[in-house]
């Protein structure tokens, strides 16, 4: 790798006069890795095959082929070259030229006759302000996927809030979680998990081409894609989904809001939304996950049931397909304010959804999906009861996820510390 005091930045100098052109290449060529062309499709040419590699661009407005001004309305005009600053060559007397330039978006200028000490301290400042503007980019960009991170999506909130438009223009949000993520650590390692992250965050970034896509944290991202229609955006979700491997997927979860104060509302709709999705996503890989493995039978479970009256502290379990109540013991119903489990199974219809307030009830679920993705272990969620009064209880409960033959998918609540 080539030590960074040696590095040289490269210009591209697009200059039709030889003279000229041999002026600029030696005042710069000591300080830079310098590149020519004499007419403006030819400097067009090379700067679309190695713009990556191109710091600044010294461009003079009379050539033939491609002058200019023609040449700087096709760079505008491309997402990729448009990023690099064009410096263009006049003379002293050339105002018009040079107002003209400036609306184009033209970065600076280098006057003639050249001066080598004035154009050399141009270029140094104009690559220097490019690397402190990269360096806030890499603060909000995400280091592994290069897209942007938590910080550069609240900053991106706070500048949509505030374009003239704001209250008026739709959004696409789409909640995107990597599936299998923490299979292919544990199974593999964290290289083999950042190839997953890239290859998912590459794909989906082929379909939503023109959208602003986040990392929010670990296997999580956001997408914001603007002024959609609900059909369109169904259309790009389905053909994203359709460009998923046995390897690489992720579960999605789609909101359509108008107004961009609306969008944190939206994504969490959209993450709810995901979450059901990521269930089917591991139900239909139950066969492949060691822990869907632990089945019990009805025996079993009435045996753990009548264990739990003699365990301190709440204890219910339901299943996950239909909220169905299985088994609590009495002090849950005491805690609930019920006279008896036939009054609370009654009051409640005997379904947990009920028992949660409803607010709560996707904590709950998430709580859930979490553990359903360990081989073992609990995971613990804090949420509201709905007591028989009508009064909430905050709760902090933890949660084990088990596959049963007779009731299918199961959730079992140990109620851990009671705030009421």
């Amino acid at each position: 790798m080539q030590d960074t005091a040696e590095y040289k930045h490269t210009l591209l100098v697009v200059e039709d006069n030889v003279v000229n052109r041999e002026i600029l290449c030696n005042i710069l060529e000591e300080n830079f890795n310098i590149i020519t062309a004499s007419n403006g499709l030819d400097g067009l040419n090379f700067m679309r095959e190695h713009y990556k590699e191109i710091s600044v661009v010294i461009l003079d407005i009379n050539m033939p082929v491609m002058n200019g001004y023609e040449f700087i309305e096709v760079v505008k005009e491309d997402i990729k070259l448009s990023k690099i600053p064009i410096v263009v060559t006049t003379v002293h007397s050339s105002i018009n030229e040079e107002i003209r330039c400036l609306d184009m978006g033209v970065f600076d200028f280098i006057a003639k006759p050249y001066i080598p000490k004035l154009i050399l301290t141009r270029i140094n400042n104009i690559i220097r302000l490019l690397e402190s503007e990269k360096s806030i980019v890499d603060s909000t960009t995400d280091a592994l996927t290069g897209v942007k991170n938590r910080k550069g999506y609240y900053e991106d909130l706070e500048r949509f809030a505030a374009l003239p438009d704001a209250a008026n223009r739709t959004v696409g949000i789409v909640y995107m979680d990597i599936n299998g993520l923490k299979e292919v650590n544990d199974e593999e390692d964290h290289t083999a998990g950042d190839l997953l992250i890239k290859n998912v965050v590459e794909t989906a970034k082929q379909v939503f081409y023109d959208a602003e896509l986040y990392r929010m944290g670990g296997d999580e991202f956001i997408i914001l894609s603007f002024d959609e229609s609900e059909s369109s955006l169904g259309k790009k979700v389905m053909k994203l989904k359709t460009c998923w491997t046995e390897n690489v997927s992720a579960s999605l979860g789609m909101v359509l809001t108008k107004g961009m104060e609306n969008i944190e509302a939206g994504v969490a709709a959209a993450d709810r939304n995901m979450y059901e999705e990521k269930t089917k996503y591991y139900e239909e890989r139950a066969d492949h996950n060691k822990f869907f493995r632990k089945i019990l039978n009805s025996d079993m479970l009435r045996l753990a049931g009548a264990m739990t009256e003699f365990l301190p502290g709440g204890f219910l379990a339901f299943r996950l397909d239909t909220g169905e109540l299985i088994h609590y013991n009495k002090d849950i119903v005491n805690m609930l304010g019920y006279k008896s489990s036939k009054e609370m199974r009654q009051m409640v219809n005997n379904n947990i959804k009920n028992v949660v307030h409803p607010d709560d009830y996707n904590l709950l679920r998430a709580g859930v999906n979490v553990v359903k993705h360990r081989a073992s272990g609990i995971n613990t969620v804090e949420l509201r009861l709905t007591m028989k009064n009508g009064n909430l209880r905050l709760i902090t409960m933890g949660i084990k996820a088990v596959t049963t033959v007779t009731f299918g998918e199961m959730a079992y609540v140990f109620i851990i510390t009671d705030k009421y």
